[in-house]
């Protein structure tokens, strides 16, 4: 599964930016944020992920599973969307049952 990292790294990219300062203007985050993303330290909201998914051309349930993967405590529901992720990124179709 891709990480947050991943992703913005990917958009980084794909916009060509050079700095983490340009990225966080794309994102509309501070340039600390990205440094706490890449530490480990926070995430993001959905909003930013639908934008960077915009920007990637993927499906923004991708990337916010993968974030809310990350934020879950319970164990149940991280496989949830540690499955759903997955699924995205190679373009499966999931059905979760609960």
């Amino acid at each position: 599964m891709k990480t947050l990292e991943n992703y913005i790294d990917e958009f980084k990219e794909k916009l060509k930016i050079e700095s983490d300062y340009q990225l966080s203007k794309e994102i509309k985050v501070t340039r600390q944020q990205i440094s706490k993303i890449r530490n480990g330290a926070t995430s993001i909201g959905r909003e930013k992920c639908i934008r960077i998914a915009a920007g990637l051309k993927i499906d923004p349930l991708e990337i916010i599973a993968t974030v809310e993967a990350t934020k879950e405590k319970n164990p149940e529901l991280r496989a949830i969307w540690i499955k759903l992720a997955k699924e995205k990124s190679t373009g499966s179709h999931t059905k979760v049952r609960v």
